[in-house]
């Protein structure tokens, strides 16, 4: 049975990878339980389990989160990173390596974005995601790791904190009483969002098409967030934002669709890296 190894196994996505990997039976699978800022522990993992994948998805990712502790953001998802590549770096047969990026790392604009448009993180989280990538993209011509960047848009799983737009969305919900009135920042804007599991889904594709490169995690199809929020409850509700511009965060998916529907995948480093 082929090796799978994952980092952040306690999150929305990696537990639906877990258990999506547990259910084909064709894998086994190991979760990383330390911290992935512990050098040695990162090391004596990848030495010890000989994967033939890596799953990175260990990061701090609430935006928030990252605006208020930036050391420590730039100490998992940046440092962590490193530990995994170096630790790798040593081995004499490199796993296929997936790295869990966001759509934060581009700069916003009112089509479907490409993998090959123009980078301006939106947010400290985005920033370090795209010098994780650039990392990630030196290393493997260095070293001649194959490796799949997924640039990952909105997901929503019940199993999210308040903070993440699905929770807090809900959580509004439960507030409001004969009113019907709730009040969402940026209602006006366009996301491209999908179920959590459905991310998952993807990401275990892209391994099994050996995929190469930075590829979009999305569906492609935008939905202002106002009609996201009515999708939510039955209740007919009015809402109230504070803004009446829009923005558009849409994943352009040609790429993902090609490598998907295509039966073989040609290992070549330096025709599909998108750097």
């Amino acid at each position: 049975m082929l090796k799978i190894g994952i980092t952040g196994s306690t999150g929305v996505l990696g537990k639906h990878i877990l258990k999506k990997i547990k259910i084909k039976k064709k894998y086994t699978i190991i979760s990383y339980k330390s911290d992935i800022q512990n050098t040695l522990e990162v090391e004596r993992w990848i030495k010890k389990n000989n994967f033939d994948a890596i799953f990175h998805l260990a990061a701090i990712v609430p935006t928030k989160v990252c605006d208020e502790n930036p050391l420590k953001a730039c100490s998992i998802n940046i440092g962590g990173t490193i530990n995994i590549l170096n630790a790798i770096k040593k081995l004499e047969q490199k796993p296929w390596f997936f790295y869990a990026s966001t759509s934060h790392v581009y700069k916003a604009q009112k089509k479907p974005l490409l993998e090959t448009d123009k980078i301006s993180p939106k947010s400290f989280y985005g920033q370090t995601k795209w010098i994780g990538e650039k990392i990630l993209n030196k290393f493997s011509k260095t070293h001649g790791l194959y490796y799949c960047c997924g640039r990952i848009f909105s997901f929503y799983d019940n199993s999210q904190q308040n903070f993440y737009l699905y929770q807090s969305i809900k959580e509004k919900l439960k507030k409001i009483k004969n009113e019907n009135i709730i009040e969402i920042t940026n209602a006006n804007s366009v996301i491209d969002i999908q179920k959590a599991e459905n991310v998952a889904d993807t990401i275990i594709k892209l391994y099994e098409k050996q995929a190469f490169g930075t590829v979009n995690i999305g569906t492609g199809k935008g939905t202002s967030i106002k009609n996201f929020a009515k999708k939510i409850t039955k209740r007919k509700i009015r809402i109230l934002t504070n803004k009446h511009t829009k923005t558009y965060t849409i994943a352009n998916v040609k790429k993902l669709n090609s490598i998907i529907k295509n039966d073989k995948i040609k290992k070549n480093f330096n025709s599909n890296s998108n750097f």
